[in-house]
């Protein structure tokens, strides 16, 4: 029931653990386990058809969730409201811009009542207003104790949202514990660090 933040510099292997978790990639040695139907936002449309409307990306979903067509359509209205995308939902999502599909993909994963949440910096991409929208869903997940793996590079999300954080650092071993003194490490690091491995990208 906790929220596990997922840091490190870019190609430390953040989003390539969220992949192994949602059996996008399969891994080399040893094994990575869900347990329980997870909704899962790794990339932007990751998993929508181009040709496919918003709508049928909805329904397609859902199915892969192990939802019925029912299940889908009482949540729907929901989940286009809170993408705010009610005047293109008809449209092929491959007219979509970033923004549009992150927006439909979070909506998706937050509103089909998954078990646990897998969620990549992707929400970056949204509008001010769209990530606050998020960030308080995300809050209201962590307090109905569904377990969340979220990898961002915003340092305060992962503050105010996490119980505790893993650092990746290419070539080091993980660091894992509580949020203040795993922050305190990574910052600390990047402040001294002459290796360009350990600083943060922009």
């Amino acid at each position: 029931g906790q929220a596990l933040g997922l840091i490190g510099p870019n190609g430390a292997g953040k989003s390539t653990s969220l992949k192994l978790l949602t059996r996008i990639l399969k891994p080399t040695r040893g094994r990575a386990v869900v347990v329980g139907r997870a909704g899962a936002l790794i990339e932007i449309a990751a998993g929508f058809h181009p040709d496919l409307t918003g709508r049928e990306n909805v329904a397609l979903q859902g199915a892969i969730m192990g939802l019925s067509q029912n299940d889908v359509r009482r949540r729907f209205d929901d989940i286009v409201a809170f993408a705010g995308l009610e005047g293109f939902i008809d449209t092929p999502v491959k007219r979509y811009s970033s923004g549009m599909n992150a927006r439909l993909g979070f909506a998706i994963a937050a509103h089909l009542e998954p078990e646990v949440l897998l969620i990549d910096e992707v929400l970056a991409v949204g509008d001010y207003s769209f990530q606050q929208r998020c960030y308080e869903r995300l809050r209201d997940f962590r307090a109905a104790g569904v377990p969340i793996a979220f990898v961002s590079h915003n340092m305060q999300a992962i503050a105010t949202l996490c119980d505790r954080v893993v650092l990746l650092r290419p070539e080091l071993p993980p660091l894992i514990g509580s949020v203040g003194s795993v922050l305190g490490e990574y910052v600390g690091a990047n402040k001294v660090a002459s290796d360009p491995r350990l600083r943060v990208s922009d």
